[in-house]
């Protein structure tokens, strides 16, 4: 809450559902504008079936808001910048993204964040097993020595 907090957000993002987009685009907006959300951006995941296009970010000037301008490249990816997150927002084919201009990097999305951790516990089990069948060899090998060393210590040669 502000009053708690001492400030309105900076920035704000609505993700639409059917059930709430009607709302998100005219009296939360509102609400936003009123207690002086500085950046208010909304996300569509169908791609614009809710509020009509699937990024959207304004600024608060003056207590109005204005388009934050929105540029679409080559590769079909929607970008917007903001300056509260000093990162660009990012829509392609469903997916919301983050683009932060400083590293030159796309930050994750919560599916890659996922898909990265199975790739990484899958990698983990593997060189387990690895490291395991590595110390079977070791102890097989250890134990093919001793046998040898006992063979020569009781033959002298």
């Amino acid at each position: 809450m502000p009053w708690e907090a001492g400030k309105p957000p900076d920035f704000v993002l609505d993700v639409a559902s059917e059930s709430t987009a009607r709302h998100d685009v005219t009296g939360k907006r509102e609400i936003y504008a009123r207690i002086g959300v500085a950046e208010y951006w909304r996300f569509d995941p169908t791609g614009g079936e809710h509020y009509g296009q699937p990024l959207a970010g304004e600024q608060l000037v003056d207590g109005v808001y204005h388009p934050i301008e929105l540029t679409t490249a080559t590769d079909g990816i929607i970008k917007g910048y903001s300056p509260s997150l000093k990162l660009y927002l990012c829509w392609h084919e469903e997916w919301f993204y983050f683009y932060d201009p400083e590293n030159g990097v796309y930050l994750r999305n919560n599916q890659q964040l996922q898909d990265a951790l199975i790739t990484a516990e899958t990698a983990l089990v593997d060189a387990e097993a690895a490291r395991e069948a590595d110390r079977a060899r070791i102890r097989q090998l250890e134990e093919k020595l001793s046998r040898r060393d006992r063979k020569v210590g009781r033959t002298g040669c």
